[in-house]
């Protein structure tokens, strides 16, 4: 079975929606289905600032996140980072994570990354080295916390 991750096409709009609703209400709020669907319609405009990937499993795009740079390539956020509910535990977003730093690397080798993420991914950042700065609680909708986290080169 063949994944690759590449830049995000107008095309690949549907498969993300379809991909990020199956993660709700587990690790996203329902309210946050709008404020994604106007990230991508901003990305296709050209109106963000974000490189943005997704991921295909047997060409089928199963995921997607990106990143943007905050300031002078030292500060960086990762964005909206995702793998559809059906992939979980299956490596793909451990492969999104990695993608995003080594694109982030190229552009500054000595670089800080940031994320807010919930409670229930949080363990997921963990494991990969970033650290909880803040918890602001019920940040997302009652019940679903807000970790600022940051992991730093």
């Amino acid at each position: 079975m063949e994944t690759t991750i590449r830049e995000y096409l107008s095309s690949d709009y549907n498969d993300c929606i379809e991909a990020f609703k199956s993660n709700v209400p587990d690790y996203f709020a329902s309210k946050e289905v709008q404020d994604f669907e106007n990230f991508l319609e901003r990305i296709e405009k050209g109106k963000d600032n974000v490189r943005f990937f997704v991921v295909q499993y047997n060409q089928k795009v199963i995921g997607c996140g990106g990143f943007a740079d905050m300031n002078d390539d030292s500060l960086f956020a990762l964005a909206w980072g995702l793998i559809h509910k059906d992939f979980h535990g299956r490596g793909f977003g451990e492969k999104l994570l990695q993608h995003r730093i080594e694109q982030i690397r190229q552009i500054n080798p000595e670089f800080s990354l940031i994320i807010d993420t919930t409670q229930y991914a949080k363990g997921f950042f963990e494991k990969h080295g970033f650290r909880t700065t803040k918890v602001t609680n019920d940040y997302y909708t009652i019940g679903m916390h807000r970790h600022d986290m940051i992991l730093q080169f």
